[in-house]
């Protein structure tokens, strides 16, 4: 009974490893035949683009196009074309500024960090497409293109002219001499500018018709007449006071010792001397009036606002950051500068182009309005201190001591 038992079992395993192989065969070729029509008919949709989705043009599309071709070839531009775009742009992100601020921001950060005004340019035209309809700012941009056009280009109405242009590169030429000036005296190059500016212009005052025939001579910078010496028109008793405050301890103007070793008082040039004039004969005079670079005319203006700042320093106030004043010390003199806290600025009046002004205001506007300002900078520290004055200027003075000892061969 028990062997019969046995050999029964034996089969019945056998069979059910067969139906276990057969089922898990046929699976897997079902499986095996699924996945090959899959490819197939992947295959087929492909070729005969039966997945392709239909497409449709941007609404905005034909806004594409014209920004794609609105500011031409980055290198077709002169100049006067960037200057244009660089006004363009940050007006009109002052515009978008009022409206989206984030937006505004992020565009300007792509142009600091591109220095690039047509990407600037670009951004802003997206900008403008996000935000066609919305009115008012269309009605902003509007009002912007039409202050472009019909409006000068500058606040300050005395950068306006042409002629503007043409006497900012005879400053420029001069550059390297009031560099040289302001190394020397400590006293920042945009401050003695300011007082060229101030003094050239009131050279030409309301007595003209036109005001071509008085700011034409802007084209150089020009030697004053009747009035002082040098292109800074430095009256002669100015310029003797000048000398003598910088030897005299005893003087409210007394700048330091370091100043007395900066001037080579032996320098002359009598060949300038064609006239019977008596001032002109002395040394300090012919010094003013020589010609070239203008070298002595901004040494002097260097000297003249540093004694002001030292008067007044002295006395307890501090006017480095008041250029309006230090230019009203410089127009009206010595004998009118009285420290006190709250100054006036005004000094001389003039009328340039129909407009009045001060000599103190006009000093004001020309320090503030950014003309050569990358030339001669605003650097917030408008008087170097006398001991960095020293160490800086070690070999200059070493120079002036030759010279003064009667040394011809000493260099610069």
């Amino acid at each position: 009974m028990a062997d019969s038992t046995n050999n029964d079992t034996k089969p019945n395993k056998r069979s059910k490893l067969r139906k276990v192989f057969r089922i898990s065969y046929f699976t897997m070729i079902h499986v095996l035949a699924i996945f090959a029509l899959f490819l197939i008919a992947t295959a087929l949709a492909v070729h005969f683009k039966w997945t392709n989705q239909s497409g449709t043009t941007d609404v905005n599309n034909r806004y594409f196009e014209e920004l794609a071709e609105e500011y031409g070839q980055d290198q077709d531009m002169d100049s006067i074309q960037l200057d244009q775009h660089q006004d363009a742009f940050f007006q009109r992100l002052g515009v978008l500024a009022k409206y989206k601020p984030i937006d505004a921001r992020n565009i300007y950060m792509a142009y600091e960090n591109s220095h690039d005004v047509i990407i600037g340019l670009r951004m802003l035209d997206a900008a403008s497409l996000m935000l066609k309809e919305n009115a008012e700012y269309q009605r902003d941009l509007k009002e912007l293109k039409k202050f472009r056009n019909g409006r000068k280009k500058s606040v300050y109405e005395w950068s306006n002219y042409k002629v503007w242009d043409e006497f900012c590169l005879a400053v420029l030429r001069d550059s390297a001499a009031i560099d040289s000036a302001s190394r020397i005296s400590g006293v920042e190059s945009r401050l003695i500018v300011m007082c060229l500016v101030g003094e050239q212009v009131r050279m030409f005052n309301s007595g003209r018709e036109r005001f071509k025939q008085y700011v034409y001579p802007f084209s150089r910078v020009m030697l004053a007449n009747n009035r002082g010496y040098g292109v800074t028109s430095i009256l002669e008793h100015t310029a003797l006071k000048i000398e003598s405050n910088l030897t005299n301890k005893k003087s409210p103007f007394y700048p330091g010792d370091y100043f007395a070793k900066c001037l080579n008082y032996n320098d002359s040039f009598p060949s300038l001397v064609v006239d019977s004039i008596e001032a002109h004969k002395h040394k300090t005079i012919q010094r003013l009036i020589q010609g070239g670079d203008h070298f002595y005319s901004y040494l002097y203006t260097g000297f003249l606002l540093r004694q002001y700042y030292a008067q007044w320093i002295r006395a307890g106030y501090d006017i480095s950051n008041r250029p309006e004043v230090l230019g009203t010390l410089f127009n009206i003199g010595f004998h009118k500068s009285v420290p006190k806290a709250k100054p006036e600025a005004g000094g001389s009046a003039f009328n340039v182009g129909g407009k009045d002004y001060t000599f103190g205001g006009l000093c004001f506007e020309f320090y503030y309005s950014g003309a050569m300002i990358k030339e001669f900078p605003i650097t917030r520290k408008a008087f170097i201190p006398i001991k960095e004055l020293e160490k800086k200027n070690e070999k200059y003075l070493e120079t002036i001591e030759k010279l003064m000892a009667g040394d011809s061969l000493a260099v610069e």
